[in-house]
């Protein structure tokens, strides 16, 4: 089960991903402050029940450059051409974590007839309508803020990640300290922390881009919420809530012992629901 892994440039910018399986194919998206190896202990679960799956480091995170913009549909866009002219697959499945959640839904805001079904972890979607979002995150509005979060962590990024890192989770997870590393390695410098606020400093586009899109009315696509009942964890009310205001097909599960970090807290029961939402006709 070897994954390769290889850059596809696009737009002067390089997008890093990696592929592994046959079968039916899968995108998954990562957030912040991750990068594509927080899927390490999910995707083996993926590719032996019979899927193709495409993991990459979202645009200016991990060893991928900065894009023009940040804003979700903008990062959606670049993706698209990756997934269907580059790698020519016609349909796929999404799975999105954090900021890859809201990326997931602008990508089916132009693709509806490409995305057959998405699976959000542990985040709504910006611009639904409720105040969920944002709410009881401080750090977004921190993020937000324009140069100050760089020029305050700059050469104390290991201080300020490790924060999230080992708060974020349930009661009974420790993040294993090689994924701290390789996480603390791909952000620790300025440009690499300065593109990652640059995903929150884009959510007022966000919010504007999905409530003009709303307005229309909701995604057909079918949508599987799955939540982490404990620590930092959104809790599935807030994620069915969301799911209610943006699609008519919906269902989720929350997993009580995990935080924010699901699919690397729980990825064998989390693996046992994808699968059996992606199976169902």
């Amino acid at each position: 089960m070897e994954v390769k892994y290889s850059f596809f440039e696009y737009d002067q910018n390089k997008l890093y991903y990696g592929i592994v399986g046959e079968g039916f194919p899968v995108l998954l998206l990562h957030g912040w402050p991750q990068t594509s190896y927080m899927w390490r202990h999910l995707y083996p679960y993926l590719v032996k029940n019979g899927f193709n799956v495409i993991m990459l480091d979202l645009p200016g995170l991990g060893k991928s450059s900065a894009p023009k913009s940040f804003d979700k549909k903008t990062i959606a866009s670049y993706i698209q051409v990756f997934v269907h002219d580059f790698l020519g697959f016609d349909k796929i499945f999404i799975i999105g974590h954090d900021w890859g959640g809201p990326i997931s839904f602008s990508y089916a805001q132009t693709c509806q007839n490409k995305v057959k079904k998405i699976v959000l972890i542990d985040v709504p979607i910006p611009g639904d309508g409720s105040a969920d979002f944002s709410e009881n995150r401080w750090h977004h509005q921190f993020h937000k803020i324009i140069n100050l979060p760089e020029e305050l962590t700059l050469d104390r990024e290991e201080i300020y990640l490790n924060y999230f890192y080992n708060n974020w989770s349930g009661k009974n997870f420790v993040m294993d300290r090689d994924a701290q590393k390789k996480y603390l390695d791909a952000y620790a410098n300025k440009n690499a922390m300065k593109s990652g606020f640059e995903y929150y400093r884009a959510l007022p586009q966000d919010i504007k881009d999905n409530l003009k899109f709303l307005k229309k009315g909701k995604l057909n696509i079918p949508f599987l919420g799955i939540a982490g009942g404990e620590g930092y964890g959104r809790g599935i009310k807030i994620i069915l809530n969301s799911l209610k205001r943006v699609t008519n097909n919906y269902e989720g599960y929350e997993i009580s012992n995990c935080g924010h970090w699901v699919a690397e807290e729980e990825p064998e029961l989390i693996s046992k629901y994808i699968i059996k939402f992606f199976n169902k006709k």
